[in-house]
């Protein structure tokens, strides 16, 4: 990589290719961009470079080929595993899609929308809803995200139990190499085998093999029927059981499935405001309901009344609250999109993005507080995530006298316990928020050698110089 010196002097040459706003030096301006969402990463950067254009995007990366720049492409930097962040060196450039942001094309006839990078997903489910359609991803950071982050992290959110991740939204791709090189690809074909899926490899890379400009995704009918519940239970073993009684009266109609444990509860209800409980007492676990329809006489609020009354029978659930208006609905579903924010209030955390068989969710559960309450018994365990789809989020909050010399050892160890216990069930380390900068060690210690080694390849193939989010991923050797 080039000296510091000599990459300021090579930025001049850039300066030539683009117009004067798409290159920030101004230490303030660059700032917020230089620390991750949680503040746990901080870096430092040459310059932070704001591209209007696919053409843009090119001439960037092409320079930074030539002069054998890092480049860290960033999207709303709401990353939870630092990978938009760049390193302390000061000699990366920071790549903002924000200022790509429009909506291409929506076809209805195909149900289809094309999206460049810079788009926020709130802004594109509203393009979705104004031609009565619905794009399904939603996430807690739907506001500020950007399109170009959730392609390149693969996310998944609270619907993926019956929409899926990213990966399964995403028809087409626009995306550039790192010589500078587009890859013109978003076309909305819902059938392709000619070669190999190049675009299923960019998904989810972390902007390590290249950097997403546009998306084409598939959108839905838009539900025109809806039934909202918050439910109290004793376990997640009774989590499961409603699922397998929502599963065989509500099939393919429930949108999304959600667990929650009380002590995560509690700490939304007291550090976020404008959340409430609309239960009448606090439970030692909640799960979130939510069933759609295209029918709008689909009698939804009574389908779901009648399953929850049948668990309340059968002893699998101990109470629960169907909303009455989408005012109701929009409180409940506050309470689940909350949680990353009172967590970050709630002081020092080691937080976890892991997945198992959704079968094994109960035992790794129990296996978790047990290994917390044996090896950090001052911590507490915390627990939240798509139960559907076994994505549980691990969070073991620290006391706040915990001094911050300390909270990176004992966050390495807290790491090697929960990822013990995730190996033991042949799960994942992370199941959307991505390696990052913060997994890459473990990537390492819990991948098999020959599938790394295959990663490695793919990575040398893409961007053979490793200047594209170095670091991100895959260890540096």
């Amino acid at each position: 990589m080039p000296a510091r010196s000599e990459a300021v002097s090579s930025l001049d040459d850039l300066r030539a290719l683009l117009d004067p706003a798409a290159i920030v030096t101004d230490p303030q301006a660059m700032a917020p961009h230089l620390t991750d969402w949680r503040g746990k990463h901080r870096g430092a950067a040459l310059a932070l470079l704001r591209p209007r254009s696919v053409e843009e995007v090119s001439t960037i990366l092409r320079w930074a080929s030539a002069t054998r720049t890092p480049v860290v492409p960033q999207g709303g930097n709401t990353s939870l595993s630092g990978g938009a962040t760049p390193d302390a060196s000061g000699r990366a450039v920071l790549l903002s899609l924000a200022r790509l942001n429009r909506i291409r094309t929506i076809e209805l006839e195909g149900d289809t929308l094309a999206a460049e990078a810079g788009c926020i997903l709130a802004d594109v489910q509203q393009a979705a809803a104004a031609h009565d359609r619905l794009f399904p991803l939603s996430l807690g950071s739907e506001g500020s995200c950007q399109i170009g982050g959730v392609v390149a992290t693969n996310a998944g959110g609270i619907n993926v139990i019956r929409y899926g991740t990213v990966r399964d939204l995403v028809l087409g791709l626009e995306y550039v190499r790192a010589d500078g090189a587009v890859i013109h690809g978003l076309k909305p074909l819902r059938k392709d085998n000619a070669g190999y899926a190049l675009k299923e490899l960019v998904i989810g890379s972390e902007g390590t093999l290249a950097v997403v400009t546009a998306a084409t995704f598939r959108l839905f009918p838009r539900p025109r029927a809806s039934a909202t519940a918050l439910c109290g239970l004793a376990s997640p073993a009774d989590a499961l059981r409603l699922l397998a009684l929502l599963r065989q009266s509500a099939g393919e109609r429930i949108s999304s499935f959600e667990l929650m444990c009380d002590a995560e509860m509690g700490l939304t209800l007291d550090l976020v405001p404008g959340t409430t409980l609309p239960l009448d007492e606090r439970h030692a676990w909640y799960v979130f309901i939510e069933l759609g329809g295209s029918d709008p006489n689909s009698p939804l609020d009574e389908l779901l009344t009648r399953v929850l009354a049948t668990a309340l029978e059968q002893g699998v659930l101990r109470d629960a609250a169907i909303a009455q208006s989408e005012a109701q609905a929009k409180a409940i579903w506050h309470l689940r999109f909350a949680v990353a924010e009172a967590n970050r209030r709630a002081g020092p955390i080691v937080s976890h993005d892991t997945s198992v068989a959704v079968a094994d969710v109960p035992a790794f559960i129990a296996a978790i507080e047990a290994m917390a309450a044996e090896r950090f018994p001052e911590a507490r365990a915390l627990f939240v995530g798509h139960v559907g789809d076994g994505n549980i989020h691990v969070v073991l909050r620290l006391p706040r006298q915990t001094p911050a010399e300390q909270l990176a050892d004992i966050g390495h160890a807290v790491n090697a316990e929960v990822f013990a216990i995730v190996s033991r069930f042949g799960g994942s380390i992370t199941a959307e928020h991505g390696i990052g900068r913060s997994l890459t060690g473990m990537l390492v210690r819990h991948a098999q050698p020959e599938a790394l080694e295959l990663m490695r390849a793919v990575k040398q193939a893409f961007d053979p110089l490793g200047i594209l989010n170095p670091g991100a991923v895959l260890a540096q050797r």
